[in-house]
């Protein structure tokens, strides 16, 4: 017989029984039992019948009753476990998938038995001892004892252990794959997924440790400071929420249809965790979840709407109507709980569940003395302490730092489940250890582990990843500075510095909020953006060190970038700040391969990738266009009110992927751009993250205002593992020089360098060509001996040399989640290299950000530097203005230009001074997480196989040191002692030595001693 899941209630999901228009899913091998409990068969000593008390799925669960030990129920039906994916492109594994319902605590176990031919090949018992749904998601090969078969015909589940009870049994899947990565244990199956680190997965481990030592008593000023934080988070919980009309609450609560069975349990429409809606994608049924949301089922949309009865309670004044509130929250409660939304209950799978958990955790703050009045705050404390886990930060942490997504999605909880406790010696101590384990959050870390790193740059996914650090500091980094300051339970100030280097470095790398795109991780939509409210919350918490009330950077820096008057704005200029002028100079970011440079109210970003860290990231529905992002990409965000990205030039309807700013890439036609994603390993899902096999990427500042950044570009051979070039560019002032050679090519489509590609609001928008002012629309040309150009944003390019391709036109492109056509007006410029094979072809070019006409006169009568040199060994430019000289040294050895003699490695040099002193400075850009060639395994081909950056056996390396000696001409000291170099001359020669690390920049000043 054919069963159904009915993923919305067909009927009975309302106060009236009234039956509602159902999404279905039609799968025959999920068992829902809407019909019968077949093909469920009972055996001596117990009965199986159809029941409406209690469903998971559709309205309908099989009711198993017993009354001796060691009775059975059987389904003699072919299992359907395969040893292995079907799928090459999956790593997925067979797996048990079931729900069972108690309406009373049974104690004892039960043991599922897979036989073939009446042989038992695997099994696994089941805890009991618990009430309401309880799911588990069991894989045959990795979590059961025996060694399953294929072939396998027979389930046999007994009873060990109690004489007598009942069950309701629904929603099981003999066998599907589900992701081998996502299974959690629990109190019933703790042997499932034992091996897992996931964060997300460890929950039970989490609740298995000590608590620490607390203290015989506790004294006034530790229940002040308790108190204080107490009220902090209840004033947070209530900042800016609004309460709902009631009549809108009661709507909303009747359409979870609740109610109450003759012995006191509940029954109601089931609520569902939206990554559950995974467990169907292999059987077929990739939509589910939005069924589930369609239907009001989502765990997330459930918590949302009991913060919202919390916050209407909160602000009614009404006695009848706070009652009333108070019993739709109890109810809502009970029925969530029922759910297995309980201690000890993982459901199959609870991976990233923070983000459906938020108001889980902050509406029982808000109604602790309901639930205490009801006798139901010990199981909800309990519950937020399971699924917050908060029992990780009970042991000293083992290293530095912790995921961003646990400051996003589960340090409120954490502090919530802490809150909840009354007020004694166990929650001063558990308070301390909360303090603790936030504090060590914020610590820096090595190699590509989260989070903070020591450049400002903030990690998630092995990456520099601004949107989640947004995320996290929203969710929790900033809230608990402020929520622990000047109390016992506050974070250090090392922490705290830590976190406000990030924001204030934040603040540097976007413009004014925007994200550049080569940071803007798997959204490249120009939305990414700071959050300045980030900035004033931290300044109340007051400096680091203590000494002022209101910390002076955060507070001006939030009034240049929220210039509104709210009432931060307000407090902080009757306090006497005003905002700080926008920031200028140049700063490296190592561990993003980055460089940020300012000038004025514009930020220029120029970004690559390595052999460390990946290019892009692309996961389904997401960023499927953008493999290009790093490959050399140079953005101006500089215009606008206020500056924006979209201001500066971009939209993504009708953006070609194919010429970001900046980068040299390969044109293809946009349907050949998709990313082919795949599930390459079990350490990862179906993403793309790939690296390149080069580790000389990276940037050096000169007296933190100009700066240098260069790159050995090498496409992944998943794509096009010919496409090669040297890219560097150097920043001086409103000038950067770009040069570009040993470019080298072998697949079909066009070679070319961007110049610039902008948005136009008007199609007659005037650019200018040689002098001409081109306000035609469409526009094409191609000029053969190089061109002066001015972009339609002021920006002047001079390139002196070389087939530049320049047009005004109406582009077609991809939508990059969607794969939807798009299409608008854009102006864009590439200088082409040509089609196909292309072999040691170079370039150069000079960008002016905003030029002034007198400038635009200047340089293209006479070019502000001159190029040393630009081969496969080095790119050097001498600024003229500034005479500084920018080294990029592609290898180690001899140099002679200017006054660089020699440098012992690869590196990047910039010098400048005069007679009497210099300025060096350099760095390794190599961050040297391992050594020796690249760690990349080959197919039989030769070509390069993707794998996860999980997957390495370096990623949570630290930064390797290297000894970088510079050979100068002349004789030259140090001018002030430096623990990291040393000058020793050596007749007409200086050596200087630095110690390198982290691909940070070094810089000295040396004096003559000639």
């Amino acid at each position: 017989m054919r069963r159904v899941i009915l993923l919305a209630a067909a009927a009975v999901w309302s106060l009236t029984l009234s039956a509602q228009s159902a999404g279905e899913v039609a799968d025959a091998r999920i068992l829902s039992f809407e019909e019968s409990a077949a093909p469920l068969v009972a055996g001596r000593g117990s009965t199986l019948s159809l029941s409406a008390e209690h469903y998971k799925l559709g309205s309908h669960s099989a009711c198993w009753q017993w009354s001796q030990r060691g009775a059975q129920l059987r389904i003699d039906a072919p299992i359907g476990y395969l040893s292995e994916n079907p799928n090459p492109r999956e790593t997925s594994v067979s797996t048990f998938v079931f729900w069972v319902y108690a309406p009373e605590a049974v104690e004892g176990s039960l043991r599922f038995e897979f036989r073939k031919q009446g042989r038992t090949c695997a099994w696994f018992d089941y805890g009991l001892g618990f009430t309401g749904w309880r799911g588990a998601w069991v894989a045959f090969d990795r979590d059961m004892q025996g060694r399953p078969e294929e072939g396998m015909d027979q389930l046999v589940v007994t009873v060990e252990g109690a004489r007598r009870g009942k069950l309701f049994l629904d929603h099981w899947i003999l066998s599907s794959f589900q992701d081998v990565r996502h299974h959690t244990a629990d109190f019933q199956a703790p042997f499932i997924n034992a091996g897992t680190t996931n964060h997300w997965l460890v929950l039970l481990e989490s609740w298995r440790h000590p608590m620490p030592e607390a203290p015989e008593s506790i004294d006034e000023a530790t229940v002040r400071d308790m108190a204080t934080v107490g009220e902090r988070l209840r004033e947070l919980l209530l900042e800016g929420k609004k309460p709902l009309p009631l009549e809108t609450l009661r709507r909303h609560f009747e359409q979870y249809g609740i109610r109450e069975n003759a012995d006191g349990t509940l029954c109601g429409k089931p609520i569902w965790f939206v990554r559950y809606a995974e467990t169907y994608i292999n059987l077929g049924h990739p939509d589910v979840a939005k069924l589930y949301a369609a239907n009001d089922q989502l765990l997330r949309g459930y918590n949302d709407f009991l913060l919202q009865i919390a916050v209407a309670h909160e602000t009614s004044a009404d006695p009848a109507e706070r009652a009333e509130l108070e019993r739709m929250y109890l109810l809502l409660t009970r029925h969530l709980l029922d759910q297995g939304f309980a201690a000890g209950s993982a459901q199959g799978t609870l991976h990233h569940l923070g983000y459906s958990m938020r108001n889980f955790y902050t509406a029982p703050v808000l109604m602790r003395d309901v639930l205490r009045r009801a006798g139901l705050a010990d199981d909800v404390q309990q519950a937020m302490e399971w699924f917050s886990g908060v029992g990780e930060v009970k042991l000293p942490p083992a290293t530095p730092g912790m995921d961003i997504d646990a400051f996003n999605t589960s340090l409120i909880g954490r502090l919530a489940s802490i809150v909840m406790l009354p007020d004694t010696p166990r929650k001063a101590a558990y308070l301390e250890a909360f303090s603790r384990w936030v504090d060590n959050g914020y610590k820096i870390t090595e190699g590509t582990s989260p989070c903070f790193k020591s450049d400002g740059t903030v990690f998630h996914h092995r990456h520099h990843y601004p949107a989640y650090a947004v995320d996290g500091f929203s969710g929790g980094a900033v809230n608990a500075v402020w929520l622990l300051s000047k109390t016992r339970f506050a974070v250090s100030r090392e922490s705290h510095e830590i976190l406000k280097r990030a924001l204030l470095e934040m603040r540097f790398y976007c413009n004014l909020r925007s994200f550049p795109l080569a940071l803007s991780g798997r959204h490249p939509d120009g939305k990414g953006a700071l959050v300045p409210w980030h900035y004033a919350r931290l300044a109340v918490a007051g400096s680091p060190d203590g000494r002022e009330p209101i910390d002076s950077d955060l507070a001006a820096a939030y009034l240049r970038l929220n210039p509104a008057a709210d009432s931060y704005a307000r407090l902080f200029v009757e306090q006497g700040f005003t905002a700080e002028p926008s920031p200028e100079g140049t700063h490296v970011y190592g561990y993003n391969v980055s460089l940020s440079h300012r000038r004025g109210d514009w930020l220029v970003t120029v970004a690559g990738h390595s052999r460390y860290l990946w290019a892009a990231e692309i996961y389904q529905g997401a960023n499927h266009y953008g493999r290009y992002l790093t490959y050399g990409s140079l953005q101006l965000l500089g215009d606008g009110d206020p500056v924006s990205a979209f201001g500066s030039g971009f939209r993504q309807e009708g953006w070609d992927w194919c010429h970001i700013p900046g980068t040299t890439a390969l044109e293809i036609p946009m349907e050949q751009m998709k990313a082919d994603i795949r599930n390459v390993d079990t350490f990862s899902g179906y993403e793309e993250m790939l690296l390149s096999d080069e580790a000389f990427v990276g940037g050096v500042s000169h007296g933190g205002r100009d700066g240098l950044f260069a790159m050995k570009l090498h496409d992944h051979d998943k794509y096009n593992g010919s496409l090669r070039a040297l890219k560097s560019f150097f920043l001086f002032d409103n000038r950067i020089v770009c040069l570009g050679s040993d470019i080298g090519n072998r697949a079909d489509g066009g070679v070319h360098t961007t110049l610039f590609q902008n948005w136009l609001a008007d199609p007659a928008g005037a650019i200018e060509v040689n002098g001409e002012r081109i306000t035609d629309f469409p526009y094409e040309t191609t000029l053969s001996e190089g061109a002066v150009l001015r972009d339609n944003l002021r920006n002047l390019y001079i390139v002196p040399q070389g087939r530049v391709c320049v047009g005004k036109r109406h582009q077609h492109s991809l939508h990059e989640e969607t794969d939807a056509p798009t299409e608008n007006d854009f102006a864009t410029a590439w200088i082409d290299h040509g089609r196909g094979a292309v072999d040691g072809c170079g370039y150069e070019y000079l960008m002016v950000v905003h030029a002034s006409d007198d400038e635009a006169a200047c340089y293209a009568g006479e070019l502000p530097y001159e190029v040393l040199r630009c081969d496969s060994t080095a790119h050097i430019v001498h600024d003229r203005p500034t005479d500084i000289v920018g080294y990029a040294l592609f290898r180690g050895g001899e140099v002679g230009e200017g006054l660089l003699e020699r440098v012992s490695m690869p590196s990047l040099v910039m010098i400048g001074g005069g007679e009497e002193s210099l300025t060096v400075s350099v760095s390794d850009p190599d961050l040297r997480f391992y050594e020796g060639p690249s760690d990349e395994v080959f197919d039989a081909d030769g070509k390069r196989v993707e794998r996860s950056i999980y997957s390495r056996e370096w990623i949570d390396n630290p930064s390797g040191e290297s000894l970088l000696e510079v050979t100068l001409r002349g004789r030259w000291a140090l001018k002030e002692a430096d623990k990291g170099c040393r000058a020793e001359i050596d007749g007409d020669r200086t050596v200087v030595t630095f110690a390198c690390r982290e691909g940070a920049t070094r810089e000295v000043t040396l004096k003559s001693m000639n």
